[in-house]
């Protein structure tokens, strides 16, 4: 019996070319394409991605994030919200890349991307796992903190009681988890950061001060 898509590929995205491959059997390849994303069984992410599902079966919404645009890590209100840094569910998957900034939308979510300058952008990832032990590139909470912070327009954390409002009154970040923050990633982010140097020193210091 003849193995199908998902058999072959599992439940993780996969491109256009290694789909057609599988298909040659078929007189044409992009029409039982679209038969097999009006059945369900193929999720168009994007131009030349898609996703093999089963019937019923869940998706990695994180798995995805980083799938459509590579190198790329989850991060901003998303990694915070997912981290328990924040209350908020974030709805966008926000990440962070290399390439240019973009965004996405199908029928999984909707998906953002922030270019950053590489010197910063390698440092502070981290590794999560899916439901189904998958690894996929998370920012760690300091990394996705001080991403917020240097992506939110008009925002200036201009001393450590700027930044003490900015965590408490706005993001009402769990006190908790700021205590188990690391200072010196901040530190260190700040030193590769390529603006907002001082509003980063600024968040370093008020952890230091106020919650450890």
């Amino acid at each position: 019996m003849p193995q199908s898509l998902h058999q072959i590929f599992g439940n993780k995205p996969v491109s256009t070319a290694l789909l057609r491959r599988e298909l040659t059997d078929f007189q044409s390849p992009r029409a039982h394409l679209a038969l097999l994303v009006r059945r369900g069984e193929l999720t168009h992410l994007r131009r030349g991605l898609y996703l093999c599902r089963e019937t019923g079966q869940s998706i990695s919404e994180a798995q995805i994030a980083n799938e459509l645009v590579s190198p790329s890590y989850i991060s901003y209100e998303t990694a915070l919200s997912w981290l328990g840094i924040i209350p908020e569910h974030v709805h966008t998957i926000k990440s962070a890349c290399l390439g240019r900034s973009r965004s996405f939308e199908n029928s999984t979510g909707r998906y953002t991307y922030t270019q950053l300058p590489f010197e910063y952008f390698q440092l502070g990832q981290s590794v999560g796992y899916t439901s189904d032990g998958v690894a996929y590139q998370i920012a760690s909470a300091e990394k996705a903190l001080c991403d917020l912070v240097l992506a939110t327009p008009h925002l200036r954390l201009q001393s450590p009681k700027a930044a003490r409002i900015y965590l408490e009154d706005f993001l009402r970040a769990d006190e908790d988890e700021l205590s188990s923050l690391n200072p010196d990633l901040i530190y260190t982010l700040a030193l590769a950061a390529h603006k907002k140097k001082n509003d980063l020193f600024h968040l370093e210091t008020t952890l230091h001060r106020d919650y450890l």
